[in-house]
């Protein structure tokens, strides 16, 4: 994984990285099959929220699309970092024209609703920003300053706060 690592650093949030991914997602629709879902998440998904200054954009599909998406996203830029360390997971990322990183997962699946739910937990709980902002900064203030050393020194409370979000979804 050593061609997925690179620096990262962080960025207030900014009211345009909806409007980066409305206009990646509608280059990204016009060359996918018919019926990918595009949802924007991560942390510049969530107002207020510190964040890597980069669009997640997780992609959808039915097993049988997955091919045809992924051939379309090299097509628009992308580069392929397979799996990426995340089965059921392949990721790519395009640095130039925009910092982007895309999701392609199985919509419905465990990796889709996961994603959904953490998202839409840190926008309406102002207690899980604070409490992913304060990580994010003390990643920040000891000195981390590559994406797989970030995302190792939060993967504790990232997980308390996915168990959290798929928690209160429960009926």
């Amino acid at each position: 994984m050593s061609g997925l690592d690179e620096p990262i650093h962080l960025s207030e949030y900014d009211p345009q990285w909806k409007e980066l991914f409305v206009m990646e997602s509608q280059r990204i629709s016009r060359c996918v099959p018919s019926g990918v879902k595009i949802e924007h998440i991560g942390s510049t998904a969530v107002p207020q929220l510190l964040a890597k200054p980069i669009i997640d954009i997780m992609l959808g599909t039915e097993p049988h699309q997955k091919c045809e998406a992924r051939a379309s996203l090299l097509g628009l830029g992308y580069e392929d970092l397979e799996e990426a360390g995340v089965p059921g997971r392949i990721y790519l990322r395009k640095r130039i024209g925009g910092d982007f990183n895309v999701a392609l997962v199985t919509r419905g699946g465990p990796l889709w609703v996961t994603n959904l739910a953490l998202r839409d937990y840190l926008r309406t709980s102002p207690n899980a920003r604070q409490e992913y902002t304060r990580i994010k900064r003390e990643a920040i203030n000891i000195g981390i300053g590559s994406l797989l050393a970030y995302s190792d020194y939060k993967s504790a409370v990232v997980s308390r706060l996915i168990a959290d979000a798929l928690e209160r979804q429960r009926p």
